[in-house]
């Protein structure tokens, strides 16, 4: 088998692997945490000021549009040039504009023709009547107008005006006549202009110009906590991170020293909140990952996806590599390299110049950008509804009520426990509307969620 096939072969193969590990992992259950865990040795206090990324709330079906619609546009454009460019009409009406602007600009100038103007309008005649030569006579200029409109008289017209201009280049005492603008003016005035035999592109030689470039584009498609009893330095430290989210809620390393803070001091759905956020926020730190393994092992509750983007299998552990707005940038560079390699192929169909490179640097950024940009996206929504930018963390147990208020009888309340992922719908008064799994909403105290991400409300 060639290496060029072998090549074709295996990208299909690639691309179909990843998103199959991916879909592996949200149809399997992670492995139950260990029942036992050992305190967290990472509870000293990080520098503040480590900003991360909100996550963008578009879906992501922009990116693949994104990928496909600048080549799209590319190509329409360059096939919509193709058919304006094989218009037979086109050089006649760019000489028509030439003829009136020169005959405007004589005229604002209030002086006699130079000979500068007079063999500007004669170039700008002859190609107005379809004469591609470089040095036209009167009597060609004369044959290919006959041969277009058929008129004598217009005929004559033009003739006789192309005789005295050329008089007035080229006798002994070279002048126009002194009426040759209004003449010139006149005929030019009484010219149709051709219109254009086609607006759009409807030739398949419009989009697909070149048979061998065409071959090569199908190719490519082919044990317990620590002591309690903190010192001064951590107590300043917690007090510090506080003021450093009421400034910067996305600063993951405040969220850090408060998740340190409270495990410190038992205050485990606390912890486990603070932890939650540092790790989505900068899910790549070791600290991180084992502060936040160990507050939820001692709170007793555990998102599911948590559950797998902490103790899955590797490739249920893969989307921790980056955040979900790392993810999503990674997914934005994909899709305009998955761009500029489709981009490429077309201009391929137009250009004969260096064919061969850009043939092989559009085959590369449609191989990588596309794997990329699957892989991006499927490690994305692994993060479930942690990947919203407006998520939040039930802070305590509460129940959901069905309105605004707590004159609601319990029996029509649904419990939720803290520790719950959340997404809010709207907010009244000091209550928040939000939903917790497919069929839990309701409203609750705002001071009962926390947001992992920044938003206008901080």
């Amino acid at each position: 088998m060639k290496p060029t096939l072998r090549r074709f072969l295996l990208i299909p193969l690639l691309l179909l692997t990843v998103p199959w590990c991916f879909a592996a992992a949200a149809a399997q259950t992670a492995p139950a945490a260990q029942a036992q865990a050992a305190p967290p040795t990472h509870l000293e206090p990080l520098a503040l000021g480590q900003m991360a990324a909100t996550p963008w709330s578009f879906s992501p079906a922009w990116f693949v549009l994104l990928a496909g619609g600048v080549p799209g546009v590319t190509w329409l454009g360059l096939a919509w040039k193709r058919a304006l460019d094989e218009d037979p009409h086109r050089l006649r009406r760019a000489g028509i504009r030439e003829l009136r602007r020169l005959l405007a600009r004589v005229r604002r100038s209030n002086s006699s023709p130079q000979p500068l103007d007079l063999h500007g309008w004669c170039r700008a005649a002859a190609r107005t009547w379809g004469v591609r030569v470089s040095a036209p006579t009167a009597g060609e200029v004369a044959r290919s107008l006959h041969t277009l409109t058929g008129d004598g008289t217009l005929t004559t017209t033009w003739r006789e005006l192309w005789s005295v201009t050329e008089r007035g280049l080229y006798a002994a005492d070279p002048a126009p006549p002194a009426d040759w603008l209004e003449r010139t003016s006149s005929a030019a005035a009484r010219i149709e202009i051709p219109k254009r035999e086609r607006w759009l592109p409807n030739r398949l030689g419009h989009w697909l110009p070149s048979i061998a470039a065409v071959l090569v584009f199908m190719a490519c498609s082919a044990s317990g906590p620590a002591s309690a009893a903190l010192d001064k330095p951590q107590q300043q430290a917690g007090q510090a991170a506080v003021q450093a989210l009421q400034v910067h809620w996305n600063d993951w390393a405040a969220h850090y020293n408060i998740a340190a803070l409270q495990i410190q001091e038992g205050n485990w759905n606390f912890a486990v909140a603070h932890a939650t956020a540092a790790f989505l926020q900068h899910p790549s730190s070791a600290a991180n990952r084992d502060n936040l393994r160990f507050a939820l092992q001692q709170a007793g509750t555990m998102d599911p996806n948590l559950r797998r983007l902490l103790y899955g299998a590797w490739y249920q552990r893969f989307p921790a590599l980056l955040s979900p707005a790392g993810w999503q940038q990674l997914a934005l560079a994909a899709s305009l390299l998955l761009a500029a390699g489709l981009t490429a192929m077309v201009l391929c169909l137009y250009v004969t110049d260096n064919r061969r490179h850009l043939a092989s640097g559009g085959r590369s950024g449609i191989a990588a950008g596309a794997l990329l940009l699957i892989t991006a996206v499927m490690a994305w929504n692994a993060y479930g509804a942690l990947n919203k930018p407006d998520a939040g963390i039930l802070l305590e147990g509460v129940n959901l009520n069905p309105s605004p208020t707590e004159l609601v009888p319990e029996q029509e309340t649904f419990p939720a426990t803290a520790g719950s992922v959340v997404l809010p719908h709207g907010s009244f008064l000091g209550w928040q509307q939000i939903s917790s799994g497919e069929n839990a909403s309701g409203w609750v105290r705002k001071n009962a969620v926390m947001p992992f991400y920044g938003s206008p409300r901080h």
